[in-house]
């Protein structure tokens, strides 16, 4: 049986009316573009009845209903990015130049996937020059200063910089394998606070966005720099006291900072997430936009209220409805079932290999 079987065979549940928690939850900020890649890859081809691709939409929407089933998530942000251009290409034109154009098909999802999330209730936040980690950046800060915790979905390490344990706490959740990170686990996985995870990686660079950092530092020796000086100011303010560190090849080490010290800053600009991102208007910057709407702040925005009426339409251009019925019956069973009976809801689905 496919997974999209198993969304057919869920009945029809009709939608009632919710109150939303009185008491504000951890706000979970989900990074959806990440998981339509996943998606894409890890779904076969399927089209609309019109014959656009939409294999990756549909197991996107497979892939929040797990997350939010698995974890009963009530207050939810879905966060895209707008498009590859971003502030960072004009710091940078080299920023991830080495990427090639997405798949032909994966195209047009794009736009599908924020209409998606958009028609299945949660607040979508996608805002052209910004990319999807920037608005995690934002959204958590905001969340901070309502009082509530935040959740970031993601598999980026860039979002490592943005953990805290101190309330309200900051962690980052892997989505395939549920794994959380608080302060010491970005510890033990970057090998420095997170308050320093910006200034290691803009030693090292980073090869996947094409951020060069100072070439011939690699972690072992950042992390040994970053523990000795702080920071990248403390580093440069006393490059003579790097080569009596007790480092292999200490001597050639103070030569390659010096050489690339403009990298270095550079990289951290580009490595550091905006945690100001205009959310409440974008005036007439080019691109996909979208924020949630209406009355209330963060968190009334943010409080996952089910799929909303315009989602029977989508889900029809879509070619299948099963998605909207498995997310209304989910929505209601949060409210309606005891604890208990909510762990024991239907079991993951799962994507099919590649």
């Amino acid at each position: 049986m496919s997974n999209l079987d198993l969304f057919e065979r869920l009945p029809v549940v009709p939608v009632v009316p919710i109150v939303p928690p009185v008491v504000p939850g951890e706000l979970w900020v989900i990074d959806a573009t990440a998981l339509l890649f996943r998606a894409y890859y890890g779904m076969p081809p399927r089209s609309s009845p019109a014959g656009v691709p939409v294999g990756a939409v549909l197991g996107l929407s497979q892939l929040l209903l797990q997350i939010v089933r698995r974890n009963r998530a009530r207050r939810i942000a879905l966060v895209y990015d707008a498009g590859r251009e971003t502030f960072r290409n004009r710091l940078d034109p080299r920023y991830k130049a080495q990427r090639g154009e997405p798949p032909p098909d994966l195209v047009p999802q794009f736009e599908l996937a924020l209409r998606l999330g958009q028609a299945l209730g949660f607040a979508a936040y996608s805002v052209p020059d910004f990319e999807a980690d920037d608005l995690m950046a934002t959204l958590a800060r905001q969340a901070g200063a309502a009082g509530v915790g935040a959740r970031l979905v993601s598999v980026d390490k860039d979002v490592c910089q943005l953990v805290r344990d101190a309330g309200p706490a900051v962690v980052v959740e892997d989505p395939k394998t549920g794994d959380v990170l608080d302060e010491a686990g970005v510890r033990q996985r970057m090998g420095v606070v997170p308050a320093r995870v910006v200034d290691a990686m803009a030693l090292t660079g980073d090869s996947s966005d094409n951020i060069p950092g100072v070439r011939g530092v690699g972690p072992r020796a950042a992390v040994a720099l970053i523990e000795a000086f702080g920071d990248l100011e403390g580093i440069y303010a006393d490059l003579g006291r790097v080569e009596a560190m007790a480092l292999r090849g200490a001597k050639g080490l103070a030569k390659k900072l010096e050489a690339g010290r403009a990298e270095a800053f550079l990289a951290r600009d580009m490595v550091r997430l905006c945690h100001e991102v205009p959310l409440d208007g974008h005036g007439d910057a080019p691109g996909r936009a979208a924020v949630p709407v209406g009355p209330g702040g963060l968190l009334t925005q943010t409080c996952w209220m089910g799929p909303r009426s315009e989602a029977a339409a989508l889900f029809e251009t879509l070619g299948t409805h099963g998605p909207l019925r498995a997310f209304t019956a989910l929505r209601v069973s949060l409210d309606l079932a005891p604890p208990s009976k909510r762990q024991a809801a239907d079991g993951e689905i799962r994507l099919q290999s590649p």
